[in-house]
């Protein structure tokens, strides 16, 4: 699936778009809010500035993902790979992103406040305040 079908189908009320290949998209400043994409494949995407609150990524795959800027407030990122995705600037308020794998993963001034992290694979990243994480689970 390319962008401009999803962005058409989204528009026409669609919101499941589970196990979908977005690999290398653009959808930089897309409002996809509530969006359900379980599963899919978003490697090397560009989501920077987007809309995704209340999205769903359940084992989603969003290594090296640009999501700088973008709004996840209450997104559900269950067991998401997040490897090498670039986070700064993210409002992930309210996110759960338990047993997310966010190793290497840079979250430099992103806003995790009520941010769920249990037994989120953080070694590697860098935190908010620019620190890098060196154990491996988040407490």
């Amino acid at each position: 699936m390319n962008a401009e079908e999803l962005l058409a189908r989204y528009a026409a009320g669609e919101r499941h778009f589970e196990a979908v290949n977005l690999a290398r998209v653009s959808l930089a400043g897309a409002n996809l809010s509530g969006i359900n994409l379980d599963r899919a494949n978003l490697v090397e995407a560009n989501l920077s500035r987007a809309n995704l609150s209340g999205a769903s990524f359940q084992e989603a795959n969003l290594a090296r993902v640009n999501l700088t800027e973008a709004d996840l407030s209450r997104a559900f990122m269950l067991k998401a790979n997040l490897t090498e995705s670039q986070l700064s600037s993210a409002r992930l308020v309210g996110a759960v992103l338990v047993e997310a794998n966010m190793s290497h993963a840079f979250l430099f001034e992103a806003n995790l406040e009520d941010a769920k992290l249990t037994d989120a694979l953080l070694v590697g990243a860098v935190l908010p305040d620019g620190t890098e994480q060196q154990s491996a689970k988040f407490p």
